[in-house]
C-alpha cells in the first residue's frame, strides 16, 4: 500500500464522482460548489481516457505535480543560469514531503500548483502568450490564483513597466488586460459562489497569527517530520546566507513578492471578511521555497541544497509507503458481506461523515442528522435529498458507518451488537429493541 493505491478519502471521492457524471450533471455541481471548472473538465477527459481507479485517478494529480517540479526548475535556471541548481530546485519541489502527499490526491490542488508554477516561468520569461493561456488556467482552477496574478501584476508595474511613455501604456498592459476580459465571464460565478461560502458556517475558522508562522515554517522546511524541521531549516538558511545576492537580489526579491502573496493576502481577508487560509490553497508557495532556496545558489554551496534534497527524498519516501488514509476500499468490502435484505445503512454524523467514500467504493448510505441540515463545505453541492435523513427507518438491523467511538453514539430504539473496525473506521451493526 503507498499513497498511489490507498483508498480515497471523501473530497477525493467527492471529485472521483462528479467526473463521472454527464458533463452537463458535472457543470451543474461545479456552480454548486466552491471552485472554478477546470479542474473538473480537466478530470472528466481524463476519466473517460483512463478509468477511475485510484491508480488512473491520481495519475493524472502526479503528472501535475512533476509539471510543477519542472517549471520550478526552469525558474531556477532562468535566473541562476546554472543547470545543477535548477535540477535541485526541480528535485527539492518534487520531493517536498508537503507537496508530495497532493501529488497523489484527486483534486485540483496539484493543477493550481502546476498553472501557477508556469504562469510564474512565462511572466519571467516575458512569453506573454503562454503567461496569458496559464495564468487564465490558474484562474480557472483555484480562486487563490487571484492573489498570484495579481502580485504578479504589482512586480511588473515596479520592475517593467514604463511609466514615461504614455503612448505604450495599453499595449505594456496587453497581457494583463486579455487576462481580465478572459477570466471576466467567471466572476459572476464566482461571486455566487463567494456569497454562499460568507455566512454560511463554512467549515475553516479564522486563522491566529501563530498559524501564519507555523505555515511559513513548515514551507521552508518543506513539511519534513517535527525532529528533521531543524536539520532543514539550518540547511535552508545556509543556502540563503550564501547566494550571490549582488547578481540576483531584484529577480529574487520579485519572485518573494510572488509565491508569498497568497499566504499574506489569504490571512488578511481571512481576519477581515471571511476565513479562507488554509495550507493546501497555498501550494503555490510551498513551491516558491524550494524556488528562493536554490535562486542564486553559489557553485561551492551547491552542496548544500544537495544534501537538503537528500533529506526531502528520504522523508517522501516514508511518506508515500506509509499511506494514512481511512481504508475504506477494504472497509466497503466487508460491508458488502454483512448486508443481508431488510438492512439499512447510515452514515454517523460525527466529527466526519464518509458519504462519498460510501458511494465512490459501492455501499450508499445517507447521513443521519437529527440535529438539523449541513453546515456548507465540499460535498453538500453534490448532495441530493436522499443523501440525508433526520429520522431513522423502521428497520430490524441498521448498519452504521462511522469514524468515531460507538460508545458515543446513541440511535434511539436500537442497540448495539456488532462492531468491526479498520483503522479508524468501524462499522456497527445495531439491532432494533423490543
Amino acid at each position: 500500500m503507498n499513497l498511489m493505491t490507498e483508498s480515497l478519502w471523501g473530497d477525493e471521492a467527492f471529485s472521483a464522482l462528479a467526473v463521472q457524471k454527464d458533463l452537463l450533471s458535472m457543470l451543474t455541481v461545479v456552480m454548486k460548489d466552491t471552485a472554478p471548472p477546470l479542474f473538473y473538465l480537466v478530470g472528466y477527459a481524463w476519466v473517460r481516457l483512463f478509468g477511475s481507479s485510484e491508480v488512473a485517478l491520481r495519475s493524472l494529480t502526479l503528472l501535475l505535480m512533476l509539471g510543477a517540479a519542472v517549471f520550478a526548475g526552469l525558474i531556477v535556471y532562468r535566473i541562476s543560469k546554472e543547470k545543477i541548481t535548477g535540477l535541485i530546485a526541480g528535485g527539492l519541489t518534487f520531493l517536498s514531503p508537503f507537496l508530495l502527499t497532493f501529488a497523489f490526491e484527486w483534486r485540483m490542488y496539484a493543477l493550481l500548483t502546476f498553472t501557477v508554477t508556469a504562469s510564474t516561468y512565462f511572466f519571467i520569461s516575458k512569453k506573454w502568450s503562454w503567461y496569458i493561456i496559464f495564468a487564465l488556467a490558474s484562474l480557472y482552477t483555484h480562486h487563490f490564483a487571484i492573489f498570484t496574478i495579481l502580485a504578479q501584476g504589482i512586480w511588473f508595474m515596479i520592475s517593467e513597466f514604463s511609466w514615461r511613455k504614455p503612448k505604450m501604456w495599453l499595449r505594456q498592459l496587453s497581457p494583463f488586460l486579455w487576462i481580465i476580459f478572459g477570466y471576466s465571464f467567471w466572476l459572476y460565478p464566482m461571486y455566487l459562489q463567494i456569497q454562499r461560502v460568507r455566512g454560511s458556517g463554512f467549515w475553516l475558522s479564522e486563522p491566529k497569527p501563530d498559524d501564519l508562522l507555523y505555515l511559513l515554517w513548515r514551507f521552508s522546511t518543506g513539511g519534513v517530520i517535527i525532529w528533521w524541521q531543524p536539520i532543514a531549516g539550518v540547511l535552508a538558511a545556509m543556502l540563503l546566507l550564501t547566494k550571490d545576492w549582488r547578481r540576483v537580489y531584484k529577480d529574487w526579491l520579485g519572485l518573494l513578492l510572488v509565491f508569498s502573496a497568497p499566504i499574506f493576502f489569504s490571512y488578511f481577508l481571512s481576519k477581515v471578511v471571511t476565513p479562507i487560509f488554509y495550507d493546501r490553497y497555498l501550494l503555490s508557495a510551498a513551491v516558491g521555497s524550494s524556488v528562493l532556496l536554490m535562486a542564486g545558489t553559489r557553485k561551492q554551496f551547491v552542496w548544500v541544497g544537495l544534501i537538503l534534497l537528500l533529506l526531502y527524498g528520504y522523508a517522501s519516501w516514508n511518506v508515500f509507503t506509509r499511506p494514512t488514509k481511512r481504508p475504506f476500499r477494504e472497509f466497503a468490502a466487508f460491508v458488502k458481506t454483512e448486508i443481508k435484505p431488510g438492512d439499512f445503512l447510515v452514515n454517523w454524523n460525527g466529527g466526519a461523515h464518509h458519504i462519498w467514500e460510501t458511494k465512490y467504493y459501492g455501499i450508499p448510505a445517507p447521513i443521519y442528522t437529527p440535529n438539523g441540515p449541513l453546515p456548507l463545505y465540499v460535498g453538500t453541492a453534490q448532495m441530493t435529498a436522499e443523501d440525508t435523513i433526520d429520522k431513522l427507518p423502521d428497520r430490524p438491523r441498521i448498519g452504521l458507518i462511522a469514524s468515531e467511538d460507538p460508545k458515543e453514539i446513541l440511535l434511539p430504539g436500537y442497540k448495539m451488537t456488532f462492531v468491526k473496525q479498520f483503522g479508524e473506521l468501524r462499522f456497527v451493526w445495531w439491532t432494533k429493541t423490543k
